[in-house]
């Protein structure tokens, strides 16, 4: 894949995920919002969201997703431009450590809503597939 290619590619699933977590995070602050989401017995984006397990350091998980996808639609931003004119080897590893650390906190979240809750939410789950495909298209990417 050309690396042009793959900063598209993650620019475009970083704001997709961005706008999927800034949707959580109104959820969060704004009982007003509806949640688009099934109620049933395995997939329950209501439980999960609601859960202990939703919060992290005293916020919203949402939150921590509305940051990691700001940053990662930054970084590929970046490289996306630079890719033009000579990019830094430096920023490239930045993007994938950050990856990397989007990963670890796929399997964190993934193990709350199975392990802990017990159910899980379809739109997180739609963020951890979004950070998945990142770190591949990354990895693909040279």
């Amino acid at each position: 894949m050309q690396r042009r290619t793959g900063d598209r590619l993650v620019l475009a699933l970083a704001g997709a995920g961005l706008l999927i977590a800034g949707y959580l995070t109104l959820l969060h602050y704004d009982s007003s919002v509806p949640l688009a989401c099934s109620a049933g017995s395995f997939v329950n984006c209501e439980v999960v969201l609601t859960s202990p397990s939703a919060m992290v350091a005293g916020l919203p998980v949402a939150v921590w997703g509305v940051a990691w996808f700001g940053v990662a639609l930054v970084l590929a931003a970046v490289l996306l431009r630079d890719a033009a004119t000579g990019e830094t080897p430096r920023l490239r590893t930045l993007s994938r450590a950050w990856g990397a650390a989007g990963l670890a906190g796929v399997l964190y979240l993934v193990y709350q809503e199975v392990g802990v809750v017990g159910k899980i939410c379809a739109w997180c789950t739609a963020v951890h597939v979004i950070i998945v495909a990142i770190v591949v298209v990354q990895s693909a990417d040279g």
